[in-house]
């Protein structure tokens, strides 16, 4: 049993990574119109328009309800990755039969969804194709920033992120797959954050000389990225990951 749990959360990683790997949002203007003409219909409708159900929403709103004492100040907000800079401004909103809701898009790349984003039969959706924008939830207790992040904002974030993204996972991942707690725990589970710049070290405050420097072979980066130490108990949630 064990054995297929350490295979499960091994798999479970390769498909959690697949959007774990952030960027920083671009300077995205307000959507005024929530409604697409003919014209970007068809040209959405050919590249498989985003979309989103309510039903992933809502999963990522019970694990964020659960577990909020590891981040009990932080919203519950989501960053938008937006692959076409150039193209007609970003427009995203939520319908629900004949209800309609625009949703705004911060300057920082961050928005929090109201709450018909929720409601059974809700859908949200963006005039961008599915391989053209990313949406995944962000968890930052006032005082951080993705250069300052506390261990305990990454961990309720890796549990609200697996919860919303599993749906992409093969049947069998899902029908096997622990608590998404016990995942995000596991020392054979790597969760790695984009930082939004190449980062040389990493120090946390509060860790026992916890420090990790590019080249000591620790795979605690990647491409900008890093791994977060979710899995070091010793590490209280408290403890603010320090960039450089």
């Amino acid at each position: 049993m064990n054995f297929v749990r350490q295979a499960t959360v091994g798999a479970v990683s390769a498909v959690l990574f697949l959007g774990v790997s952030l960027s920083f949002g671009q300077s995205i203007p307000s959507p005024d119109e929530a409604v697409l003409t003919d014209d970007e219909v068809l040209v959405n409708a050919s590249k498989s328009p985003f979309s989103i159900d309510a039903k992933a929403l809502r999963r990522a709103a019970a694990v964020f309800d659960k577990d909020r004492s590891l981040a009990p100040e932080a919203p519950l907000r989501f960053r938008v990755i937006d692959y076409t800079p150039k193209a007609e401004p970003l427009r995203i909103w939520i319908e629900r039969d004949d209800d309609v809701e625009t949703v705004a898009v911060g300057a920082d790349g961050l928005l929090s969804l109201p709450q018909l984003a929720f409601a059974d039969g809700a859908r949200l959706h963006a005039n961008r194709s599915e391989e053209a924008l990313t949406l995944t939830p962000e968890i930052l207790s006032p005082g951080t920033a993705l250069h300052t992040r506390r261990i305990g904002d990454l961990r309720l974030q890796c549990r609200i992120h697996l919860a919303f993204h599993i749906h992409r996972a093969p049947l069998y991942i899902r029908a096997l797959m622990p608590p998404v707690g016990m995942v995000c725990n596991s020392k054979n589970f790597g969760y790695y954050v984009h930082a939004g710049f190449e980062v040389e070290s990493i120090e946390i405050g509060g860790a026992e000389a916890y420090k990790a420097v590019r080249g000591d072979k620790s795979k605690a980066f990647s491409r900008g990225g890093y791994a977060a130490p979710l899995g070091d108990r010793s590490i209280n949630d408290d403890a603010i990951i320090e960039l450089k």
